[in-house]
């Protein structure tokens, strides 16, 4: 493979935009910095911006997957967990050592399917069929399989100009730690870019806005799909967060309070008998305390010896959260939905 000279600060501004435009996100020179270091990359990170330095293509391809995943791009997490397509899939399906067919046979016949005019999408269908009556469902599975797994790397592919997404405008990374402002407009609480790249930096979780957090928990309890209200941020009497059931009339009861506690210390029994509290002076059915943090003993064994419907929604829940949440990487450019291995 060649090798390629940049400057240092080329290789930071290269990265920049690669990430801006892939996932979307504005990201400074400081982000870049936290990111090297929490995942591991000062190797391949230049030390000096004015010095010159050389890369071989497939170091710095390995270092554009890297930063994109240390951003929250699933695909290339993914590729690089197996760069080889063929011996990913010789992992999943052992029967491809015995016949190559399905594979072999979908590697020929991809190429020539075209997307419609005035679309980059193509559709599978029409080669799942040809699969299929030769293979069976097995085979559709393998070659569905296949088609996934390039769709992986074609969009984490820094030189490609393929992405999961189009956003209308890039958001800055720094708003996540430092802005008030939520995504209202768009009927959302919380911006996905935000969601994938906590899932892959959970230890940002503490850092966060506290006015992001409660975005955060509101997003998950809206796709969860009740109908959601933030309070104003401030001011707000100790409730962050009411849902209702989506059918429920407009003067009906919250059917969940929430109080969000964006913190490291632990939340004592004084936060969660308050909570209780407002849950029955409300009326609602339960209410939930979500911190970065953990529920102290005392705050436990006071819900639990009392029975207050309050739920603990903690640093752990808020991990799952944001794996259940995140844009799974499935790329772009195939259209429709294919199987998955059984």
């Amino acid at each position: 493979m060649g090798s390629i000279w940049f400057s240092g600060r080329g290789v930071v501004d290269s990265i920049a935009e690669l990430i801006g435009y892939k996932l979307g996100l504005v990201v400074s020179e400081e982000d870049l910095a936290t990111a090297v270091a929490s995942h591991g990359l000062a190797e391949l990170w230049p030390l000096e911006m004015d010095a010159s330095y050389r890369y071989r293509s497939e170091l710095l391809e390995e270092l554009a997957h890297r930063m994109l995943a240390a951003f929250g791009d699933a695909d290339a997490a993914s590729v690089l967990e197996e760069p080889l397509v063929v011996r990913r899939l010789m992992r999943e399906f052992p029967e491809l050592a015995e016949d190559f067919g399905p594979l072999d046979y979908t590697l020929k016949r991809l190429p020539q399917l075209k997307p419609p005019v005035g679309s980059n999408l193509i559709d599978p269908g029409p080669l799942l069929d040809e699969v299929e009556e030769q293979w069976g469902p097995r085979g559709v599975v393998i070659a569905s399989r296949l088609m996934l797994i390039m769709d992986q790397h074609m969009v984490a592919n820094p030189w490609s100009k393929v992405r999961r997404k189009e956003y209308p405008s890039r958001a800055a990374l720094r708003d996540l730690f430092t802005s008030e402002h939520l995504p209202l407009p768009m009927g959302l609480f919380f911006d996905q870019r935000f969601i994938d790249y906590l899932d892959a930096n959970s230890t940002a979780l503490e850092e966060m806005h506290w006015r992001q957090f409660e975005g955060l928990v509101a997003e998950r309890l809206r796709r969860e799909g009740l109908r959601v209200e933030i309070g104003p941020g401030r001011a707000d009497e100790g409730v962050d967060v009411r849902a209702w059931n989506p059918d429920a009339g407009s003067d009906a009861p919250a059917v969940m309070l929430v109080q969000c506690k964006r913190t490291r210390n632990k939340v004592d029994r004084v936060v969660v008998k308050a909570l209780a509290a407002d849950v029955d002076f409300e009326g609602a059915r339960q209410g939930m305390v979500a911190t970065t943090s953990s529920w102290s003993p005392g705050a436990r064994h006071t819900v639990e010896s009392r029975g207050y419907p309050v739920e603990e929604a903690n640093r752990d829940t808020l991990i799952t959260w944001l794996t259940q949440m995140r844009t799974p990487g499935t790329g772009v450019w195939l259209a429709g939905s294919t199987p998955t291995p059984q």
